[in-house]
């Protein structure tokens, strides 16, 4: 029997590349070189006299978690984003709608729709102004099952039922 493979599809083949994006959790794909090339200072909370300070953003769930040892692979904070490299691949932050204060996050795979960050080594993670929002540094870490989830905080709504805390977030320096 013969196998004809495209040129793409053998170099894909040789190097380790997939040819869709894995499931979640996001796993580390691709050449060794992607796995090792990048480390960075996690990004971490900063919301003194809580007990979610000093946690650190995980990239673990789609769902952005606070936790105590969170990702340090590397962020990129390019045209306007906040990415998580891992496996030669970028896994974006985006600010998600809801008609409350508190905006939900998520962690897409190659996938930037928020372009209003603003975040680089040692400063905290702002969002930019959108028509629906104004410009803010102010998230909300609530405790949901046993998590901590991260909301991008607008106003002053709060879930109900679940304990939360205002935080801010800051890229840290090592």
């Amino acid at each position: 029997m013969k196998y004809i493979l495209s040129l793409a599809a053998a170099l894909s083949f040789a190097i380790g590349l997939d040819a869709a994006p894995s499931p979640w959790p996001p796993t580390p794909t691709g050449t060794g070189f992607c796995k090792m090339a990048r480390t960075g200072p996690p990004i971490v909370a900063d919301a003194p006299s809580t007990p979610i300070h000093g946690f650190q953003l995980s990239v673990d769930t789609a769902t952005p978690t606070l936790v105590k040892k969170g990702f340090t692979g590397g962020y990129d904070f390019i045209s306007g984003g906040v990415g998580a490299w891992r496996g030669c691949h970028d896994y974006w932050l985006n600010i998600g709608t809801s008609p409350h204060s508190y905006k939900p996050l998520t962690w897409e795979f190659d996938n930037q729709l928020t372009t209003t960050w603003t975040a680089d080594i040692g400063t905290l993670v702002h969002a930019g102004a959108t028509a629906d929002y104004l410009a803010t540094a102010t998230f909300l870490t609530c405790n949901q099952g046993g998590s901590w989830v991260v909301y991008l905080q607008t106003g002053s709504d709060v879930p109900s039922g679940v304990i939360c805390y205002i935080t801010q977030l800051r890229v840290a320096t090592e």
